[in-house]
This record gives structure tokens, sequence and C-alpha cells, in this order.
């Protein structure tokens, strides 16, 4: 029988057969597949190095060449500039001379004054020209013979269709550019040039105005100093490699031969090398190979565009001898590293080999020692939970793999019997718990598990994470979670879980489950979720009311915009800019006129309404670095930044002023406003936020006294003026406070039968420093500051005690007369005081006469009528003071119901020796007695204006002809003496 070969002997002769094989295929292939990558190497970097030079040609001519229609645009946008200043100055010009002249001479000599003036506003290069719209030149400083000829007639149809052009631009546009052909001074006439024109219509004659300059001339200088830009044009000093410019007539602008004609300059092989770059520029550009024609006679790539607009090719070269140099140098340096490489392969395999076969010699032996024992050890093994019987191994070796085997067995049985009493710990809790194994298999799970995701258990017990849950799903948000428990790391999570509930917010904890202690791995993990939906909401709802705080800290509710602790922080850091930068910051500080008449007309929500769609207009107009603020009621602050000059800030008042052209509207009512701007600027005005909204605020209550729907920068006086109210409100709230206020009463007496029928109540200021001060020191500061509203109640209220007083001890049984301010109406419910100060001081109304004056009630006559009615329903008497000095309609005087008309005392003053002032007082007197209305003469002083008032009807007087106003107690003396 023939003796088997041993495998292990089969296995080494196999081995080193396919490894010798291996390794001079190996070889071979490594060494052809180094040849050629070589060769495509070498191949590759020769055009990559020629590629990056030719990029580095194209990317220096493009920035110049850019660089170049650059400057060409600067230089156009800047000349526009230019003609389009001098136009506006020859316009205003004319203007000047027009609104001087119009009203007292005649149109011929105010047109010849302003053509003359303007024939000679010469400049360099340039001239005025006048049009009218139906094409007769007017004035032509540079070919006056042209003047009186209609220039739409021009023989050259192309001149002719420009001036048609300039004609239809101002006649549709009233100004513009326009961009045309035209003839130049001292040149051919028959040669047009390129002309920028700027014109404007002089309306007053139907003149277009206007003046232009010639392209040519723009572009001489830049041309010039494009040619002598030597940084520029040697972009690398190292290589010499320079950009050469010239124009298609051959004449070198820059480069070699500069100022020189080269279109006829051959190379070494009679190439005409300038002709070829020319064509190849005006072909649209590209690449042209050339021999230089010096002494070096060096092989050499240029790169040429166009410059059609001026006629010029721009380009830059290289030298291909660098180029094949370097190239050759470069395949040099591969050649020998890929020599040393080949060596090092060769070595490295021989090295390789011997380890190889010694390694393989060694491990062959021990596997066949080996062998016998692994098989004994894998059939211990598979007898599962029996163990190995150790009697019947007989070798030392095998007992003590047997050994081995039987302790991991008995580990195995222990293993599964905690992994038992784990399943039931699992199943029987009440948190979301789960037992999952190395493959992702669930193990074990609790009933609230199961209920969580409404599955049964058999649908999830011994199935895996992924088809629970998805694969995408498991692979996305799950397999990363449970590979870190996998891993043996303890850890808490956060997440969404789609559940039976819906989406809920779970707590999880990962326990990773090792079999025994000192085990690297685990063989599973526990996971425990808890439902943290609510809590997670709660914490939800907190940070959101933690911003909308924030927010509120430092935003306006209704507007959305920034408050005043928001603004000045923005002014703080808007001042330090400034510091660091330079330029000025304005404060604008913007209140609505009127705004309170919407509030009280049509309530607080149709307020509201106006000033979201004010802040929303404003915001819509200024820039987004600014910030607009809001800082009371109808009262803003825009803070204005990065500025340079004043007319900077006031171009973006004017578009602020512009959002007043159409109407606010709110539920179809329609709301016209206007808006009072103070303004202050850092650092002219103020060093500190504080300082500039205080004096910002100063001009805006000086923009109000100027008229209102205005703006008003901040100066020195308004500060002083500021001060002077601050101290006056300051000694008006002082003398409320410490009761400094007293009624006196001025008599009003029948002009007939010369008995006491009345009093005026008139408001005098005890001033502990003054004295007895009269109402025009101090009146218009209390309704300025609403003061007039306070002290007007205690008016009220004091008259009425003092009158019921007289009435009580007999002294007077006539009316008392109390004036009313506007302001009372407009800030405070009136009605409701004088109902509450009729009742409590028990007066009778009859004999109570409100007295307003003719300016207010013509501010709002619709709405005085109403409250007039009102009070008359009380039983009062309304009688209508300074009559005759405001703008009454005698549309609304007719509806007005009033009992008494008191004639001004600026009238009464010059009769009966003045005529105008007598016709005056008569219509008064007789327009009363028409409308059945009582009349009474203020300021009577003498008997001769007494007799004539009696004589033309006026019923009733008051003034120093019968007595001055007294205090109560002078009062109560003055009419003992004379009644």
């Amino acid at each position: 029988m023939r003796q088997k070969i041993s495998v292990f002997r089969f296995f080494h002769i196999i081995t080193l057969v396919l490894f010798l094989t291996f390794a001079i295929i190996f070889f071979v292939l490594n060494f052809y597949n180094a040849r050629m990558a070589f060769e495509r190497e070498s191949t590759n970097l020769q055009e990559h190095y020629i590629e990056t030079q030719k990029g580095i040609l194209i990317a220096q001519v493009d920035q110049f060449t850019e660089h170049i229609i650059n400057e060409r645009h600067k230089a156009y946008t800047k000349n526009q500039k230019l003609i389009q200043m001098r136009v506006n100055r020859a316009y205003d010009i004319a203007t000047q001379i027009y609104e001087k002249y119009k009203q007292t001479h005649d149109q011929t000599f105010i047109q010849e004054k302003i053509i003359e003036t303007l024939r000679f506003l010469h400049y360099e290069n340039g001239y005025y020209f006048i049009t009218r719209l139906d094409g007769v030149e007017i004035l032509n400083a540079d070919q006056p013979e042209m003047e009186g000829h209609n220039m739409l007639a021009l023989e050259n149809h192309d001149m002719a269709s420009s001036i048609q052009q300039i004609l239809t631009i101002a006649h549709n546009d009233k100004e513009g550019f326009d961009d045309y052909f035209w003839t130049k001074p001292q040149n051919d006439p028959k040669e047009l040039f390129r002309k920028i024109t700027y014109v404007k219509l002089f309306e007053p004659y139907g003149w277009v105005i206007g003046t232009g300059i010639y392209l040519e001339d723009i572009e001489h200088d830049l041309k010039e100093e494009l040619a002598n830009d030597k940084e520029r044009l040697l972009f690398n000093e190292e290589s010499g490699n320079y950009i050469f410019i010239g124009t298609w007539d051959g004449i070198s602008i820059a480069g070699p031969n500069q100022g020189e004609n080269t279109y006829n300059l051959r190379d070494n092989n009679g190439k005409y090398l300038v002709q070829e770059l020319i064509h190849k520029a005006q072909d649209g550009g590209g690449f042209v190979e050339y021999v230089t024609p010096d002494s070096t006679k060096q092989d050499k790539m240029s790169y040429v565009v166009p410059l059609y607009g001026w006629k010029w090719y721009v380009g830059s070269g290289i030298h291909l001898k660098n180029v094949n140099e370097e190239i050759a140098k470069l395949r040099d340096t591969m050649s020998k590293e890929m020599q040393h490489t080949f060596f090092t392969i060769v070595i490295w395999l021989v090295i390789l080999s011997v380890l190889t076969w010694i390694s393989h010699l060694y491990v062959g032996r021990k596997i066949s020692k080996d062998f016998a024992v692994f098989i004994d050890f894998f059939d211990s093994l598979a007898n599962k939970d029996k163990y190995i019987d150790l009697s019947k191994v007989r070798f030392h070796e095998f007992e003590e793999l047997a050994n081995h085997a039987n302790t991991m067995l008995e580990a195995k049985i222990f293993s599964n019997k905690h992994l038992e009493q784990y399943k039931k710990i699992v199943s029987s809790s009440d948190d979301f718990l789960a037992l999952i194994d190395r493959n992702y298999t669930y193990l074990a799970i609790s009933e609230a598990y199961q209920k969580f995701f409404n599955k049964k258990q058999d649908e999830i017990l011994h199935h895996t994470m992924a088809e629970l849950h998805g694969t995408q799903y498991f692979l996305e948000d799950l397999k990363h979670l449970s590979d870190r428990a996998l891993s043996g790391e303890n850890f808490e999570h956060e997440m969404w879980v789609l559940s039976s509930y819906g989406k809920r917010f779970l707590h999880i904890k990962y326990f990773p489950y090792f079999e025994k202690d000192g085990d690297a791995l685990p063989i599973a993990y526990v996971v425990s979720a808890r439902d943290n939906t609510e809590k997670q909401a709660n914490e939800e709802r907190l940070l959101a009311s933690e911003k909308e705080l924030e927010f509120l800290a430092h935003n306006d509710v209704l507007t959305g915009l920034p408050n005043r602790l928001l603004l000045s922080d923005r002014i703080a850091h808007a001042i330090e800019n400034s510091k660091r930068q330079g330029g000025m910051i304005a404060v604008c500080f913007l209140d609505l006129d009127n705004f309170k008449k919407i509030n009280d007309s049509f309530g607080h929500s149709y307020g509201d309404e106006i000033l979201k769609q004010f802040a929303l207009r404003v915001r819509g107009k200024i820039r987004h670095c600014d910030t607009l603020a809001r800082v009371g009621g109808d009262e803003f602050i825009l803070l204005v930044e990065n500025i340079k000059e004043k007319h900077e800030i006031e171009i973006i008042l004017s578009k602020i002023q512009t959002i007043f052209e159409e109407p606010f509207v709110n539920k179809a009512q329609k709301f016209f406003l206007s808006a009072s701007i103070g303004i202050s600027i850092y650092p002219e005005h103020g060093a500190d936020g504080e300082a500039l909204i205080k004096n910002a605020d100063a001009a805006m209550y000086k923009a109000k006294d100027a008229g209102k729907n205005t703006y008003l920068f901040y100066t020195m006086e308004m500060t002083v003026a500021s001060y002077e109210r601050i101290g006056m409100e300051n000694a008006l709230r002082e003398a409320i406070k410490e009761n400094q206020f007293m009624v006196y009463y001025q008599p009003q007496i029948d002009l007939k039968t010369h008995e006491l029928i009345g009093l005026e109540a008139l408001l005098r200021w005890n001033h502990p420093l003054e004295g007895i001060l009269p109402p025009g020191r101090f009146i218009a500061f209390t309704e300025e500051t609403r003061l007039i509203v306070e002290i007007g109640a205690w008016i009220l209220k004091q008259t009425c005690y003092d009158v019921v007083a007289l009435h009580e001890e007999g002294l007077f049984k006539g009316t008392v007369s109390i004036n009313i301010s506007g302001v009372q109406i407009e800030f405070s419910d009136f009605l409701r005081t004088l109902k509450e100060t009729l009742n409590e001081t028990k007066i009778d109304p009859k004999i109570v006469e409100m007295e307003v004056t003719e300016s207010f009630i013509m501010h709002d006559p619709e709405r005085w009528i109403t409250l007039l009615r009102e009070m008359q329903t009380l039983g009062l008497s309304i009688a209508i003071d300074d009559f005759g000095t405001g703008y009454s309609s005698l549309s609304y005087l007719r509806k007005l119901p009033i009992n008494k008309l008191k004639v001004d005392m600026s009238f009464v003053k010059d009769i009966p020796k003045q005529e105008d002032a007598c016709a005056i007082v008569n219509s008064i007197i007789n327009l009363a007695q028409n409308m059945n209305i009582t009349t009474l003469a203020e300021g009577i002083e003498h008997k001769d204006q007494e007799d004539y008032l009696a004589e033309h009807g006026c019923k009733q007087g008051q003034g120093y002809l019968y007595a001055k106003p007294l205090s109560l107690s002078d009062l109560k003396s003055w009419i003992k003496i004379h009644f």
C-alpha cells in the first residue's frame, strides 16, 4: 500500500510554490505598473505644468483687463456726476434770474439775461447749450452760428437724431443722461466722436439746458496712466514676466519697443509676430507661439486678448525654454525616485519571503501538535450542559483543557439561571424595561414596555429592534445608543419616541449586563425608560416664558420695537463705535401731532393699530443699521449711526415724512397724521445717551411750537428754554401743593341801568417772591404742561363756593363767568368734573356761565357743539370770549348753543376814535342782536367808550372804568360802597 503524504508536508510544498509564484507575479506587475505610472505621470506633469503656466498668463491678463474696465467705468461715472453738477448749476442760475426779474421785466429781457450769463460760463473742454423743445438752438457757446437754427433739420442725420433723442428725454423725464456721437471742435466736421451729455428742462420757457464731455477726452489720461503703471505691468520680477499692450495699428504702448510701430516686426522664423498677436486678439483672443526676435532666439508662448473699445491688444508671455527645463528636472527627479522604489521593493520582498517561510514552518508545527487537542475541546463543548468525564482523559494536557471546558460550561449554566431571573424582574416592572442582547434581539420586556408600544409579548420577544421600530429608524436613531451600552458604557439619554399614545418624550437609562465580573464586554444591556412628556412640556413653556420676559424687558409690547432700556444700550454702543471709527450719530425724537384725538374719539384700539402701522412704515424707510424705539404713548426715538454729514440725516427724515402722504387706515376709517421731530447729534450736542435724548426732546418741543409737522436740530437756546419751562413747571406744581393760587373777580355792569349783574372769575398766583402774578405770566405753561386740568378744577370749585357765599350774604345776586381752557376738554373728563362740582357746592347752575375762547372752539367745532349743548342741559349759560380775534365760521356760529358774545378789548380800546374799530364792534353787536344773543364789551376804561357801546346796542360791559379784578374781600368792600 502506497504511503500517504502528510497533510502538513503537502501544505508546506503547496504554500512554497504558491508563495514563489505570487512573489514573481507581484514583482513583475509592480515593476510594469511603476514604469507605466512613471510615463503617465511624466506626460501628465508636462501637460499640467504647461496648463498651469497658461492659467497664470490668463489670470494676469484678465486681471489687468478687468482693472482697465473698472477704471473706465469709474472715469465714466465721475464725469457723469460732473456734467450733471454743471447743468444743475446752470439751471439754478437760470431759475434765480427768472425769479428775480419775472415781476419787474418782460420775458425777452429775462431770456436774454439767462442766455448771456450762461454763454460766458465756460469750463475746460466744454460749454453750455440751450435748445427749445421744438429743436431751435437758443445758445451754442462753441458754435454761435448755429443759434436760431432748427437742429432737427441738420444735414447730418445722426446729429439730428441725437438732438431728437435729448429733446425726448427732457420732455418725458424732465432731465437725464444721453450718450451719442457729435462733431468735435478743430476736427473734421464729418468725423463724429462719442459724447456724454446731461440735459434738464427749464419749464418756464420750454428750454433744454445741457452740456457734455467727449469720451475720448475722459479716456486720454486714463490710457497714459495705464501705460505707465509699471507696478501692474511687471507682475513677476523674478521671471521677468510682464504685460504688453499695443494698438491694432502696431504701436507698442507698453512692453518692448514702447512707442514704436512694430506692426511689421518678424521673429527669427520670418513670422509677423505682432500681426499674429493682433489677429488673434481681433478673433477674440488666445495663445500665440513664436521665436523671440532678439539675440536669444528663444521659443515663447504669449496669451493675448482684445480691448475692442480702444482697439488695443493686451497680453503676456512665457519662455518655453524655461518650461521645458523645469519639466526635464521634474522627470529626472521622478526617474531617480522610481529606481530607488524598485530596489526598495526587491529588498523588502526578499526579507518578507524569508520571514514568511520561517513563520510558516513554525506555525505549521504548532498546528500539527495541537490539532487533536482542539478536536477534543470542541467535542466537549458540543455536549452543551453535559460535563466531560475526566476519567476518560489520559494525558495531562487534555485533562487541563477538559477542566477549562467544564469551568466554561459551569459559568454558562450559572449565567442562564440568572438571566431567567432577570427576565422575570424585567417583565414585572412598571418602568419601560427591556433586556436586549448583542444581536439587538429582545430577551425580556416589562408589561409597561409592551403597553407603551401597544404590542403583544410575542410580537416583541425574540424579535430584533429593527423589526419592531423599522430598519431606517433603528439605524439612524437607536443603533448608536445600543452600541454604546454594548461597549460597556452606563449613560442616560432623552429623546422623542412614537408610541401608542402618540409622540412621547422619554428619559432613558442604559445599563450593560455582564455575564460575570471582569468580562471585557457585556452579553446584553438593560434599557429603563420614564415618560417625561409633561415635564418636558413644562420646561419648554418655562423656557418660552423666559424668552418672552427677556423680549418684554427690552422691547415694546405693542409694536415689538426696542424700548428705552434697549435703546440706551444701543446708543452707548453706537457712541463707542463712533469714538473708534469717527463720524457722527443722530438721536431723532419723533412725536405724533394731535394723536390723542384718535384715542379720545375712536378708542385706544384704533390708536394702537395706528401706532403699529406707523412703526412699520418708518422701519421701511430707515436703514438696517438704524434703530427705531418706542419710548412713550406716541413718542418714538430713531437712532441713526455711521453718518458723516448732517444732510444724510435730513435725507432719512425726508423719507420718513413721506409716510404721512398716505392716510393711516383702520376699519375703513382714514387718519391723516404728521410728526414733530427733534434731532441731536453726537458729539456736538451731547456726550452720552441721556444728554442726546434730552436735547432731542427739547428740539422736538421747539418743532411743535413752530407749527408742528416739521423737524429741527437742537441748539443751545432750546436748553435754556427747556430749563425755563422745567423751572416754571416745578414752581407751578409747588403752587398747587402750597395753595398759592387765588380767584379774583371783575364786576360786570348793565350799560343802561349801571347795576351789578355779574362777575368774571380770574386766576391769580400769589408767588412767594414776586407777589400777585396775572395769568399772562404763567397760564401758557399750565396749558402746555396740562397742569391747567388740576388748576381749572380748583378754580371751578372755589368760584362756586365763593359765589354761593356771596348769595347767602345777600351782597350779590347775579351770575358768575368761569373760563374753560381747551386743554381741560382735551385731557380730562370735564363734564364729570363739572357735575361733581355743581353737586358738591350746591350752586344754582342758572347763575353759572361757562366762558370759552373762540379759537379753541374752531379747532374742533363739531365736538364743541356737542359739549356745549350738554352743558346747557345742566342749566348753565355759555359765553364766547375774545370774539372777533379768531377765524369763526358763521355757519358754525349759527349752530353753537351760546348765550353771550364778549367783544374783545382789542376792539373796544380804539372806539369811538377809529372808524375801523367802530365798524367791527357794530358788526359784532348787530350779529348778536340778529341771533338774539347778549353782548358784553371787555376792557372799558373811558366814559365815551361806554356811551358809544350803550348807544349802539351793547348790553353789558366790564373794565377798569368800573373796577379792576378784586380779591374776594376787596370785592365785598367794593359792593358795599357802590351798591
